[in-house]
């Protein structure tokens, strides 16, 4: 299963080249990056916050593996859910769900 790209276009640019450019003005290295554990990052249209996100990621090194949690926005269906496979569109690219790492988080708590 392949979880579309539902606000590409609308929240950030839909076109590859259009939201590479957005993405480099966002994300500026910066020294001694932090090792993280965890970060808190908002995820609203990169027009109210894109430069606050990108202060955030250009802090941190991130590792290999990131668990990314959202809220439900709608209040409908469970109150906690995972897609454990598939990918999710991006208009980067397709990212590959970590099904190992789904697969242990689901055995970890049983209401995912």
């Amino acid at each position: 299963m392949i979880r579309k790209a539902a606000v590409a276009g609308r929240f950030y640019p839909s076109r590859p080249a259009d939201l590479t450019s957005a993405l480099q003005g966002f994300v500026h290295p910066v020294d001694n990056p932090k090792k993280a554990i965890g970060i808190i990052a908002p995820h609203a249209g990169y027009m109210y916050s894109g430069h606050v996100a990108g202060a955030v990621y250009s802090a941190v090194n991130l590792p290999q593996r990131n668990i990314v949690l959202c809220p439900n926005h709608t209040g409908r269906g469970v109150p906690l859910s995972i897609m454990r496979s598939g990918e999710w569109e991006t208009p980067l690219g397709n990212m590959r769900i970590d099904e190992e790492l789904c697969t242990a988080l689901m055995a970890a708590d049983p209401d995912l």
